[in-house]
């Protein structure tokens, strides 16, 4: 029996007759099928034949290769953390003065395990160990502070949400009365970042999260296989905070300057919703614009938090300028100008004179000389106190991302400040700086309010 030319009998001789398709699909099939062969091959042959960019990359992972940190990981054991603590409220029992308190009492003990752990840091490194009976007692002592900042770290980080989360809500950034995205972070070590220049320029290459727990030993070591394998400028340093989601922010610290962070990764979740954080990082002028912004409206918005709710650890309001001149022209007349000390040694101004030096030896092909010029630097930073451990291009790729910065040379963050300052507000300053990707987006929008 002749079947038509549409069907056919499978050739176990069981089962229904199919469909043979027309040979026009046939045709079509086949094209579709080897479009995805040459894809498939191309895709693994670019194993092979990677970018120079991407091999660059690849190289300079692995020279951190088992101290990378899974941010991913710890973002979600911080979302179940926060979620418990969402249901829990524990702040809630607290009127406003005892949060205060509480949350006062928590970052002095937090400074009290620092200045502890240096000292038995110090014990161990004088060979004296832990076995002795002073570093016995030094760890008791760390292990039940310990204890205790685990037991409220959970409360004071919901106060201090809450506190950072009400400036916002009073600027319009609120769906209701909470902030959108809201304020949520976490008190932890967060990771080192190591950060890779070209030596010829500063320039962020390569940025790498890096385990907290890496030791100096390593850290040193990563650096100088970036320099001698490499051929660029390594730098691995600790964060005081990260915007992930919870946000990570260290609890050894002043609580302006907490405040002011907690603002800070807050802005940068916020702006994740809009082309200025959703492109972060594509180039470096975009790192300064995000980062510039979030230095900006965080150390506004951590400042306003502390007059309100801090009010005895806000400093006095900055008088005006004319008010400031006239008090230093009094100051001058009252001064003989034969008692007066040397004038304090100005970290700001000397690194900032450093950076404009390196850049124009390293603008001159001079890279050697600039490389020296760093070192005699650290040195002498090193001298007045402040000890730099490392003074490179990396160095300044990495701090030179803040515009606002001793560090950074790019004008971009006079001009962001300069935007800040005609707004009327902080929601208006985010509305107009959230859609800027270029030097020249800050340029036409400066002109704007300008005008």
């Amino acid at each position: 029996m002749n079947l038509p030319d549409t069907q056919a009998i499978h050739t176990a001789g069981v089962g229904p007759p199919t469909r043979r398709l027309p040979a026009r699909w046939l045709f079509l099939v086949r094209v579709i099928w080897l479009i995805v062969a040459i894809y498939l091959v191309m895709l693994l042959a670019g194993g092979s034949a990677l970018p120079a960019r991407e091999t660059i990359t690849r190289r300079l992972a692995m020279v951190a290769a088992g101290h990378g940190f899974d941010v991913m990981r710890w973002q979600l054991n911080a979302l179940v953390e926060k979620a418990d603590a969402f249901f829990r409220r524990p702040a809630r029992a607290l009127d406003a003065p005892e949060q205060a308190a509480l949350v006062q009492v928590y970052l002095s003990r937090a400074r009290r395990i620092q200045e502890l752990e240096h000292e038995f840091n110090r014990l161990l490194s004088a060979g004296d160990g832990a076995r002795t009976g002073a570093g016995a007692a030094l760890q008791l002592e760390i292990d039940a502070l310990r204890a205790q900042q685990q037991l409220d770290r959970s409360t004071v980080e919901q106060i201090i949400e809450e506190q950072v989360g009400a400036i916002l809500a009073e600027e319009g950034l609120a769906w209701g009365d909470k902030p959108l995205p809201p304020v949520k972070f976490s008190f932890v070590e967060p990771p080192k970042k190591l950060v890779v220049s070209p030596r010829e320029r500063i320039e962020t290459l390569f940025g790498y999260m890096v385990d907290a727990a890496m030791t100096l030993e390593q850290v040193e070591q990563a650096e100088q296989t970036v320099r001698t394998e490499q051929g660029l400028s390594g730098y691995i340093t600790g964060i005081g905070g990260l915007g992930a989601y919870p946000t990570m922010v260290i609890d050894n610290a002043s609580l302006p300057w907490i405040l002011s962070t907690v603002a800070h990764e807050w802005v940068h979740n916020y702006l994740t919703f809009f082309p200025l954080g959703f492109n972060y990082g594509v180039n470096s002028d975009n790192v300064i614009i995000n980062e510039t912004v979030a230095e900006v409206v965080g150390n506004e918005i951590g400042e306003a938090a502390l007059r309100r709710f801090y009010p005895e650890l806000a400093s006095p309001p900055t008088p005006p300028a004319d008010v400031a001149e006239f008090e230093a022209g009094e100051s001058e007349l009252q001064g003989n100008g034969e008692d007066e000390s040397p004038p304090a040694f100005d970290f700001g101004a000397e690194m900032r004179i450093t950076r404009l030096r390196v850049d124009e030896l390293l603008a001159a092909g001079r890279i050697d000389e600039a490389e020296h010029y760093m070192e005699q630097r650290r040195l002498r930073f090193v001298a007045q106190g402040y000890p730099l451990r490392v003074l490179n291009q990396a160095y300044f790729a990495f701090h030179g991302s803040y515009g606002t910065g001793p560090a950074s040379t790019s004008p971009l963050g006079p001009k962001l400040e300069r935007l800040r300052q005609l707004t009327p507000n902080v929601k208006t300053y985010l509305q107009v700086v959230r859609s800027l990707l270029t030097p020249e987006d800050v340029d036409r929008a400066l002109a704007e309010w300008e005008s």
